[in-house]
């Protein structure tokens, strides 16, 4: 059976399943609409509201992907169904055109852990705060202070990091139930620069004979819900993602309107944009399918420069992170650019291959420099309080330039623009303790305008 991805036109019914979290509520409108030889519904998965960019219907792919332009925006549910092949894909597609916006595919993905490339750890907790400038972080006193982190991964055992929340795809889970493994790991790990911040925990993995694994709609419906918090609750919002799909042969090939890996408007990397433009700051690890030691999961042809950071990975808007030791050598396995969606990928790197956490004999992979890297930006976001003022793109642009350039000469495949660091990117600020950041009018393009006002500095004119 294919398994794919179904985006859906708007319907009364679709956004009272959406609001209910529940396919029965909706299941026989639904099936109505979808019905046809050789396609069978998905019950597991409820409706889905999905908020993006809407691509021109006369567009044509690219020899490296999509690249649609500016299109409408359009509101649309996403529901999974299987299929027995491609013609039962086509046939719906076909038949159903005035509900269906695109069919889509819906790869399994999976942790970005990784004790490649050396069986011994480089350093510990105190290392890593030395590399990333945590020091100077507490000197200004910011830890993360009600800033929330987002922990999508296998799910967080609470025992060892307070939860404040969270979602899971499957019902009755409850937040912070997981025993210690991946998800934990992130966590920890997302604390070293923000002990402060408040954890959500996304179990989007599920623990399967795999592995821990899921399918990408379940991240689609992760987002969404994410998208629903920022909402209700517009305080600073930090989203780590420490998985990807590793091989994209399960994929459906790039020029395919299915495609995932190189196509921007597949509804899951259409709703990272939309949370990004809500206010969040998203990250995402770069992969480890990196040479000269990839991950023996990599797919043969997604090992290496350019081959190995696709898909929301590879998203224009997020912050993609590469791995690093704290002395500054890149692991061998950390994916390397460019990416597929956005070709400057890698945008920065961080500590990685530690001792840390306890999970494992040390924290590794892309997966562990992906939330040391948040967790700076969480806790700058501490000063930073206000999305609408310093955005998700201005802040990303300032992590870059303030990055410790360890090859020199700018941007590069490997390590993006350096090594993250929290020390620089407060002088980049020009923030002094007891001074308060203020953001001029939004600068283009990323760039970061501020001025400090302190007390002591104030003039009195007599």
């Amino acid at each position: 059976m294919i398994r794919r991805i179904v985006l859906m036109r708007p319907h009364e019914w679709l956004e009272d399943g959406w609001k209910m979290r529940s396919f029965s509520a909706v299941g026989g409108p639904l099936t109505a609409a979808l019905a046809g030889p050789g396609t069978r519904l998905v019950e597991t998965f409820h409706p889905v509201r999905v908020t993006g960019r809407l691509a021109p219907a006369d567009a044509r792919p690219r020899a490296a992907g999509y690249d649609y332009g500016l299109g409408g925006r359009l509101r649309t549910y996403a529901v999974v169904s299987e299929f027995e092949d491609e013609d039962a894909v086509e046939r719906l597609r076909r038949d159903r055109g005035q509900d269906i916006v695109g069919i889509y595919s819906d790869p399994r993905i999976r942790p970005f852990p990784a004790p490649y490339c050396g069986r011994t750890a480089v350093g510990g907790r105190k290392d890593v705060e030395s590399q990333i400038g945590v020091a100077a972080l507490r000197k200004a006193r910011l830890t993360g202070k009600k800033v929330r982190i987002a922990v999508m991964d296998t799910g967080i055992d609470g025992r060892q990091i307070p939860v404040a929340g969270g979602w899971a795809p499957i019902k009755g889970y409850v937040p912070g139930s997981t025993p210690p493994d991946h998800g934990t790991m992130v966590a920890y790990d997302a604390r070293i620069a923000a002990p402060d911040a408040e954890i959500l925990d996304y179990a989007l993995l599920q623990s399967t004979a795999e592995g821990w694994t899921g399918f990408l709609s379940d991240a689609i419906a992760g987002y969404a819900d994410l998208i629903q918090r920022r909402e209700a609750d517009p305080r600073p919002l930090v989203v780590n993602n420490s998985w990807g799909m590793y091989d994209r042969t399960e994929d459906a090939p790039i020029g395919s309107p299915d495609n995932y890996s190189a196509n921007p408007d597949h509804p899951f990397n259409q709703i990272v944009g939309s949370l990004v433009a809500s206010g969040a700051d998203v990250f995402f690890a770069a992969g480890n399918c990196g040479q000269p030691c990839p991950s023996g999961g990599c797919g043969v042809g997604d090992r290496g420069p350019g081959a190995s950071i696709h898909g929301a990975n590879s998203h224009g808007d997020v912050v993609t992170v590469a791995a690093i030791t704290v002395d500054d050598r890149r692991l061998g396995y950390s994916s390397q650019g460019p990416g597929a969606l956005a070709s400057r990928k890698p945008d920065i790197a961080a500590s990685s291959h530690f001792v840390g956490s306890g999970v494992y004999a040390f924290d590794s992979g892309t997966s562990a420099a992906s939330p040391v890297a948040a967790g700076v930006a969480a806790a700058l976001r501490q000063r930073l309080k206000d999305p609408a003022r310093v955005t998700p793109a201005q802040l990303k642009g300032l992590l870059q330039r303030s990055a410790r350039d360890v090859n020199g000469g700018g941007w590069d495949a490997d390590l993006g623009y350096g090594v993250i660091h929290g020390g620089n990117a407060l002088k980049a600020l020009g923030a002094r303790a007891g001074g308060k950041v203020k953001a001029r009018r939004p600068a283009p393009r990323g760039k970061v305008r501020l001025r400090v006002r302190s007390a002591r500095r104030k003039r009195v004119r007599r």
